[in-house]
C-alpha cells in the first residue's frame, strides 16, 4: 500500500479529484488504482481549510435541525438517542416538532466518547458541494460526504468492517488511528456476499491520519477506524459506488423484458415436464443470443456509465436558463 506526499498547496474544490490525489495524476489513478489499490497521500496541516474543518462545523451545527435521518450518533456501534442533545426550535407556526441541537449537552456527550455524523453534509456547505461535484465528474459516479466528528479519547465508533462502496478519507482536523485489512472476497456487494472476518494481525496499513491527509480505499476493504487520545477529530467520507457488471446486467433483463414476450412469461410451474423443459430452452436461446448481439452489451455499459445526476440549482427569481426580463417584452 503506498504513501505519498501531496503538494505544497491548500486543496479547493476547483481541484476536484486531481486536488485530492496531488501528485498522484488523475489518469493515473482512474486507469491503475480505481476500484483495485488503496492509497495514502500524506499533506500538511490545514491543506483542506478552504473546504471544511471546525468553524466550519459549527455554522452547520447552528443552522442545522436533528433530521434523524442527516444527523446521528455511534459509540461502540451503538446508536445514542440524538434527543437527549436536543431542544425544541421556538417558532410560532406549529409545524411539525422541530429540534435543535443544545451545544452544551453535545459536547458532554462527544466528551463521553461519542462520534457525532452527518450524512451528507455536502447538501448544507457549498465548497463540499462544489467538491464533490467536482469529484462526481471525474469519476462518472454519484458521490455523497459524510461527516465524523469526535472530541479525542472516543470509544471505536464502529467495529471492524468493509465497505460495499469506494471511499475517499479526508481527515480535515486532528487525526484517527486507521488499521487497513485486504479483501478476503473478491468484489463484495452489500448483503449478496459475507466475507469472512481478517485475522488481527493481517493489517496491511496501520497507523494515523492526521490533518491534511488522504485515504483512498476500494470497496471490500476491511478497516478499524479509532480516536486517538487527545486529539479531536474531524474528517469526511466521500463514497462512491462505481457502475458494475450488476448494472450492465439489470439494464440488459430490461431489454430482455421490453423485446422477448418470453421473458415476461410467468414460470411453468405445473404444466407437463415436456412443455417446462421446451419453455426453459427457449428462455436459454434467448438469454444466450440477446447477449450475443453485436454491440448490445457495450451500449448498455455506456449507459450505466452515464455519469451522476445532475445536482439541483437555482436560480430564482428566473427559472434557468436565465433570460432577460427587459429584453423579452
Amino acid at each position: 500500500m503506498e504513501t505519498l506526499e501531496a503538494s505544497a498547496h491548500d486543496c479547493t474544490a476547483a481541484d476536484g479529484l486531481a486536488g485530492l490525489l496531488s501528485p498522484l495524476a488523475e489518469p493515473e489513478f482512474l486507469r491503475h488504482r480505481l476500484g483495485s489499490e488503496p492509497v495514502v497521500i500524506r499533506g500538511r496541516e490545514r491543506r483542506f481549510r478552504g473546504l471544511f474543518g471546525w468553524p466550519q462545523l459549527n455554522e452547520v451545527l447552528a443552522a442545522a435541525r436533528t433530521d434523524a435521518s442527516r444527523i446521528h450518533l455511534v459509540r461502540s456501534a451503538d446508536g445514542v438517542p440524538l434527543t437527549s442533545c436536543a431542544e425544541p426550535v421556538p417558532q410560532l407556526s406549529p409545524r411539525g416538532r422541530p429540534s435543535r441541537l443544545r451545544p452544551d449537552r453535545l459536547y458532554e456527550t462527544l466528551s463521553a466518547g461519542s462520534t457525532l455524523v452527518i450524512d451528507g453534509i455536502e447538501e448544507l456547505h457549498a465548497p463540499l458541494r462544489a467538491l464533490v461535484t467536482a469529484v462526481e465528474g471525474s469519476l462518472r459516479s454519484p458521490l455523497q460526504a459524510n461527516l465524523y466528528v469526535n472530541l479525542g479519547g472516543a470509544e471505536q465508533g464502529f467495529h471492524t468492517h468493509w465497505d460495499d462502496h469506494d471511499v475517499f478519507i479526508l481527515q480535515a482536523e486532528g487525526a484517527k488511528h486507521w488499521d487497513i485489512h485486504p479483501p478476503t472476497e473478491d468484489y463484495p456487494v452489500g448483503v449478496l456476499s459475507a466475507p469472512a472476518r481478517p485475522a488481527e494481525n493481517a493489517a496491511t496499513w496501520s497507523g494515523e491520519l492526521t490533518d491534511g491527509d488522504v485515504l483512498y480505499l476500494p470497496r471490500g476493504w476491511w478497516h478499524t477506524v479509532k480516536a486517538v487520545e487527545g486529539r479531536p477529530s474531524v474528517h469526511l467520507t466521500l463514497g462512491t459506488r462505481l457502475p458494475s457488471a450488476g448494472d450492465l446486467l439489470r439494464r440488459l433483463l430490461v431489454h430482455l423484458a421490453r423485446n422477448h414476450s418470453l421473458v415476461r412469461q410467468d414460470l411453468p410451474r405445473f404444466t407437463e415436464a415436456d412443455h417446462a423443459r421446451d419453455w426453459y430452452e427457449a428462455l436459454r436461446e434467448v438469454l444466450v443470443a440477446t447477449a450475443c448481439e453485436p454491440g448490445l452489451l457495450d451500449k448498455l455499459a455506456r449507459e450505466a456509465d452515464g455519469g451522476p445526476a445532475v445536482r439541483p440549482q437555482f436560480s430564482l427569481p428566473y427559472h434557468w436558463p436565465v433570460t432577460d426580463p427587459v429584453g423579452s417584452r
